[in-house]
């Protein structure tokens, strides 16, 4: 296999009705996507049989979990174990682009 590159500001897209999905890379059990969302937009509390990452990479929102809700912003970096429940809500007015990890 040889190395792969992504342009993350290339390859991220914007729907009005939903967020945006993009898997860019994908290996047994391990995913790598980049998700993009418009103000207001969020993924649902959901739980993965695999450990989740998000870096972000451009705006933030709010990390939704079973415990009190964090604020994620540009650079940060969420882990949610396997098993554990876990969203975001773009709650800003900028939109939200992170890097969605599964391994």
């Amino acid at each position: 296999m040889k190395s792969q590159f992504f342009n993350a500001n290339q390859l991220k897209e914007f729907d009005d009705e939903k967020r945006y999905k993009s898997l860019l890379w994908e290996k047994e059990n391990s995913t790598l996507n980049l998700i993009c969302l418009k103000p207001g937009q969020e993924i649902k509390p959901h739980v993965h049989n695999g450990n989740h990452i998000w870096v972000v990479i451009e705006g933030g929102g709010e990390y939704l979990s079973d415990e009190e809700g964090k604020q994620l912003t540009t650079g940060m970096i969420a882990i949610a174990p396997t098993g554990e429940k876990h969203g975001i809500k773009n709650n800003t007015e900028e939109n939200l682009v992170f890097v969605s990890i599964t391994v």
